[in-house]
């Protein structure tokens, strides 16, 4: 008897845990929305938009031990601008994906995928010209060099996300606006 107790409540515990560990994977469509398709606002301004605006700005990083911003190079401000959309391309990764949110999904990891690859390839050895004092004319040449091989393939990608987004909003009654 006391076995088939202990029995039971291990069973119980696993299928508790689980329930626990899938509904933490399966979101509602509106938080599949957020994820996917909001939080792509973060790509916004990819490209000389954004590097110039970060180029502007004082680069400091948030500092764990300290619970604050610090000051930083550019490159170490772009790194951590990176890693941030890192984040939030492996929250996208683990969402389930199904029959419902598998354009979704897979057109949000497109994106983010490919912007942060270009952001290393392209942000990363900017940020590091600025850092060596490399003269407004070279940065400034990078940056156009950057958008033309990237800003055609970052709109396309962008503007699929969009379009799949509002598509996936209207089927769940998500109230959201579009600007495509």
């Amino acid at each position: 008897m006391k076995n088939r107790i202990n029995n039971s409540i291990i069973v119980l515990v696993l299928i508790a845990a689980s329930m626990f560990s899938t509904s933490c994977t399966n979101l509602s469509p509106e938080k599949t929305f957020e994820l996917a398709a909001l939080n792509s606002n973060l790509l916004s301004r990819f490209g000389s938009k954004d590097i110039n605006f970060k180029l502007e700005s004082e680069p400091q990083v948030y500092d764990e031990t300290q619970k604050k911003m610090i000051p930083s190079s550019y490159y170490g401000y772009f790194k951590f601008e990176i890693s941030n959309l890192e984040t939030q391309y492996k929250r996208i990764t683990e969402i389930s994906e199904d029959d419902d949110n598998r354009e979704l999904l897979k057109a949000s990891k497109d994106l983010f995928g490919y912007a942060i690859a270009k952001e290393k390839e392209g942000y990363l050895p900017i940020a590091k010209m600025k850092d060596e004092k490399a003269s407004p004319e070279q940065i400034e040449k990078a940056i156009t060099d950057f958008d033309a091989s990237t800003q055609n393939e970052i709109d396309s990608k962008f503007t699929k996300l969009m379009t799949v987004a509002k598509g996936y909003s209207e089927k769940h009654k998500i109230n959201a606006k579009f600007g495509i």
